[in-house]
């Protein structure tokens, strides 16, 4: 999180995928992990991803958490396109976000 114009921010996070697979793609998070964990949803468009507010914490049911920092591999529902990063505190308020086009292996 950061101030810009008196107001808080949260950071840019940037994510890319490669496909890594059949069916597969790495979700890969170009940045030095700042907060305590990096959870991540994918979705159909990128309207459908939850939106990231800073200052409001997130609902981790909501969200999967990204274990093998900084690539992990998954495989997104079918239909998925998008994928939303986020980058929390320990009391899961997001410091930085990031969406990527999901690409997957055929």
């Amino acid at each position: 999180m950061y101030y810009h114009g008196g107001q808080t921010a949260l950071k840019m996070l940037p994510v890319l995928t490669a496909a890594d697979g059949i069916g597969t793609t790495a979700i890969i998070v170009n940045a030095v992990q700042e907060g305590a964990k990096w959870y991540y949803m994918t979705a159909a468009t990128v309207a459908g991803l939850t939106a990231v507010t800073a200052g409001t914490a997130i609902t981790t049911s909501a969200w999967t958490e990204l274990t093998a920092n900084p690539k992990e591999k998954i495989t997104p529902t079918a239909g998925h396109k998008f994928v939303r990063v986020v980058c929390v505190d320990a009391s899961n308020y997001p410091i930085s976000v990031g969406d990527a086009l999901i690409n997957v292996g055929e």
